[in-house]
């Protein structure tokens, strides 16, 4: 490309504070959202202005001075890049290139109107590549900022105390009250199916944590917290959906922690369904995905303390307070191989009573003592109740 004459150069110095100003006067009238910034942020957009007016006059002189375009970003911090978007700022650089392709040309000698029109947008084009790569360098650094602390929230959820993990949760941008369910996939992500994975995550939930391990990925979900229209029971019912949706997304194994009611509680279910993720090859029929409380009995075997404490909230409890009959018929159904009628005899009671109870025990628990594996169930349930008791005398 020829160089300028020094006349022409010459004549763009001396333009050079006109453009400047004319170029931010262009800013404030062509740019509404130019004035719903602070004034702080303005005034790193007049710098930015400023140097690009000057970068460019200093390229075009007799000797075609070097310059990078992304210099023109230094004066700027990188903070501004959060108040400015990517589109905002290209918009930016439209308006300043506009002007300076309008009035440069004018204020040389003719000979040198083409040329410094070419440079002009030469020099624009360039500035706006410069511009993309400064904000995908600021997307790539935040986003594994963001990775990292996401990460650190989790791990407090496993390791340390509720205080403790609900800051870190806070400090990774939760902001929810509401309940929180985990899940646990072993699967690999890259990069970018890590960030579609947190971008679908937060289609379906108020907020989200996504860490990433060598072999697995976690994810913690938080509902929205129960208002006027809403229940805590219906946030919970939604809050499931939305896990079983993310779960079913994800390739390998995939375990559903138990909800619970807020970030605070999140190890519960995340060490759950860690724990049911370990005891899954133990039940090779599992549904996929599946909840860590289907997998009570593999947990309970693999020395899960949770899995203890799980099956007596969930099954020992309720049935011991439907009465000893209750729990005594659903014993000896168990222990009878599932037969109504020996169970009968050794209760004295008819075969249809039998049935009753057992009918009254699923609907109560949730659990069905004529399913084979909902009798496993059950049948542990009566047993942890039992060595409960047995170790309480």
């Amino acid at each position: 490309m020829d160089q300028l004459s020094a006349p022409a150069v010459t004549a763009l110095r001396e333009a050079q504070n006109t453009l400047i100003e004319h170029s931010l006067d262009r800013i404030s009238a062509a740019l509404p959202w130019y004035h719903t910034l602070s004034s702080a942020s303005r005034d790193q957009i007049q710098k930015v202005a400023r140097v690009g007016v000057t970068m460019f006059v200093d390229s075009v002189g007799e000797r075609g001075a070097e310059v990078d375009p992304s210099g023109i970003f230094n004066v700027a911090p990188v903070a501004l890049t959060g108040a400015v978007t990517l589109e905002q700022t290209l918009d930016l650089v439209r308006t300043v290139v506009d002007v300076v392709e309008e009035e440069a040309p004018n204020v040389v000698p003719a000979a040198g109107h083409d040329a410094v029109r070419v440079r002009v947008l030469t020099f624009g084009r360039d500035v706006g590549f410069a511009a993309a790569k400064v904000y995908a360098r600021v997307a790539e650094a935040r986003g594994a900022w963001d990775a990292r602390l996401e990460s650190v929230a989790v791990d407090a959820m496993l390791h340390d105390s509720a205080d403790d993990a609900a800051t870190r949760a806070g400090a990774a941008g939760w902001r929810g009250t509401g309940p929180v369910v985990a899940i646990v996939a072993r699967t690999v992500l890259d990069a970018l199916a890590t960030s579609r994975l947190r971008h679908e995550c937060r289609q379906w939930a108020q907020d989200c944590l996504v860490s990433v391990h060598s072999d697995s990925v976690i994810v913690v979900l938080g509902g929205d917290s129960a208002d006027e229209t809403t229940d805590a029971a219906a946030q919970r019912t939604q809050l499931l959906a939305a896990a079983d949706r993310i779960a079913v997304e994800l390739d390998g194994a995939v375990v559903i922690g138990p909800v619970v009611d807020g970030v605070a509680q999140a190890g519960r279910s995340l060490r759950s369904a860690l724990a049911g993720l370990r005891a899954l090859p133990g039940w090779a029929e599992a549904p996929n995905p599946v909840r860590a409380d289907d997998l009570l009995p593999e947990r309970l075997l693999d020395g899960d303390p949770l899995a203890v404490e799980q099956i007596r909230a969930l099954v020992t409890e309720p049935l011991r307070e439907m009465g000893e009959l209750y729990e005594e018929t659903v014993a000896t159904y168990l222990a009878l191989g599932r037969s109504l009628e020996m169970t009968a005899r050794t209760l004295f009671v008819h075969a249809n009573t039998v049935r009753y109870r057992l009918g009254r025990v699923s609907k109560q628990t949730g659990w069905d003592a004529t399913d084979a594996r909902d009798g496993l169930v059950l049948h542990l349930a009566v047993i942890v109740g039992r060595l409960a008791a047995g170790n309480s005398h």
